[in-house]
């Protein structure tokens, strides 16, 4: 008996989709990466991660093409000017790895967890392996090297406690308890994402072809800046260790590696990445002061993403992801 292959769910076209379109965006910033990189152990690793968003996009291209669902645009050669001058450092290179290397943990593993059919499943899991592959190998590179960020260290537990008051939780003012260790690990990841986003947004501000964008993305680096000095004084409270000094190399070049597009896509995509962590942190922390402050950053990054997504729709660059068929707009059509 021939089994029926189902149709794709809707959670399954939309992470098939994004992914599609987070690859080709990819293709376009590792070409530039590898064109421009001058450290002969790091162009192995971005070769790596070029190969598998290139492989990534044929299989995602078939998969649509056999399932009847047009191929999105996504970004291609004019968004990318082999031809401009280095703008990052290497070390930036590999930390940009890293920290979407990161992200692809979690992506991938909620597309999967969120899949039915085998063969969706079997592709997430296998652009999982390869993720896990890249991510292992640029972090042994960067430890080596001396660049990698660690989180902040604390003192081992001494014996097994109970909470036994309310206090425990904390307040908006007065004495606080020390952070927990999970609470710790969450401000040094976000200070480090919060600091890629900052290198990246700065870049950007410096060859944007668009005054306007330019700005956009200054403002973005700014409020990335705050960020990481009010997480770095929750730290500092407590006198817990931090994250070290973020390596924010820029060159003095003029030129637009990638179009304005590109770019404000990519600042987009960076923002959600930041709520989605901010959202993970708020789960992991009890102390109210923390949450607050995490829930106040979500409102300003969404409106900073808000900022962006009607910046990418007034230039016609906003391509629309899968959606639900409006009926609403079905039966006003008979009337």
């Amino acid at each position: 008996m021939v089994k029926h292959t189902p149709k794709l769910t809707s959670s399954e076209v939309s992470m098939l989709w994004s992914t599609y379109i987070g690859d080709t965006m990819s293709i376009c910033v590792l070409t530039h990466f590898l064109q421009t990189c001058e450290d002969q152990d790091v162009k192995p690793l971005i070769e790596l991660a070029l190969g598998y968003s290139i492989e990534h996009v044929a299989q995602l291209s078939d998969l649509f093409t056999k399932e009847g669902i047009p191929i999105p645009n996504g970004f291609g050669k004019q968004d990318v000017n082999l031809q401009a001058k280095k703008l990052f450092s290497d070390v930036t290179y590999m930390r940009y790895l890293h920290h979407m290397g990161r992200t692809g943990l979690n992506s991938y593993s909620l597309a999967k967890s969120v899949s039915a059919r085998k063969d969706v499943r079997n592709l997430f899991k296998e652009f999982s392996n390869q993720n896990e592959t890249l991510f292992d190998r640029n972090t042994e590179l960067m430890q080596e090297k001396g660049v990698f960020i660690r989180s902040p260290y604390m003192d081992y537990p001494e014996k097994v406690e109970y909470v036994t008051e309310r206090k425990f939780l904390g307040g908006l003012i007065g004495h606080r308890r020390p952070l927990l260790g999970v609470e710790i690990a969450h401000l040094g990841i976000n200070i480090e994402v919060a600091n890629v986003a900052k290198t990246i947004l700065l870049g950007f501000s410096q060859v944007a072809q668009s005054k306007k964008l330019s700005d956009y993305f200054k403002d973005g680096y700014e409020l990335g800046k705050k960020m990481v000095e009010d997480f770095m004084i929750k730290l500092k409270e407590d006198d817990n260790s931090y994250p070290s000094t973020w390596d924010s190399t820029i060159t003095n070049s003029k030129e637009a590696p990638f179009s304005d597009k590109l770019m404000l896509f990519h600042s987009n995509a960076q923002s959600a990445i930041g709520i989605g962590d901010f959202g993970l942190a708020i789960a992991a922390s009890l102390r109210k002061d923390v949450t607050l402050n995490y829930e106040g950053y979500i409102l300003k990054l969404g409106a900073y993403a808000e900022q962006g997504a009607k910046l990418l729709i007034d230039h016609g660059w906003f391509e629309k992801p899968p959606q639900s068929i409006d009926r609403e707009s079905l039966r006003n059509q008979n009337k």
